[in-house]
């Protein structure tokens, strides 16, 4: 019986050849909008802006800071219930941000802000989330 040279390197050799290069573990850096669980978690402890109700209470996204089918950062969040939301007639996803703000004479914009600063005020000691 003859040992062809080549068949046996070929076999020692294959899972060598074949096996791909291992990549370090590069560190994940997250695109898109801030996340921050624990402030829609503080958000939801909050009463409806609108009409001040406690019950099944919302973090409702106001923020244009998303990209294209991406939800904009949680810091753009306020405290809306279930009813003005999403499933009443005048809910903020069925009548969008601008008629939102004309039919209850709220400015968004001003309400993320004041909450904001009341959630650093709260828990971080009044520090701001980043220093200059």
């Amino acid at each position: 019986m003859e040992l062809d040279l080549r068949a046996v390197v070929w076999l020692l050799w294959k899972p060598i050849l074949e096996r791909k290069p291992q990549r370090q573990q590069e560190r994940k850096i997250r695109r898109g909008p801030l996340r921050d669980p624990a402030y829609r978690a503080w958000i939801r402890t909050l009463p409806c802006t609108i009409c001040g109700s406690v019950w099944k209470v919302e973090a409702a996204h106001t923020g244009c800071d998303g990209g294209m089918s991406m939800k904009p950062s949680d810091y753009s969040c306020i405290p809306l219930c279930r009813n003005c939301h999403t499933a009443g007639r005048g809910a903020y996803r069925h009548i969008g941000k601008f008629a939102f703000e004309r039919t209850y004479g709220i400015n968004l914009e001003k309400l993320v802000s004041t909450l904001n600063f009341s959630w650093i005020s709260e828990h971080r000691g009044g520090e701001p989330a980043c220093r200059p």
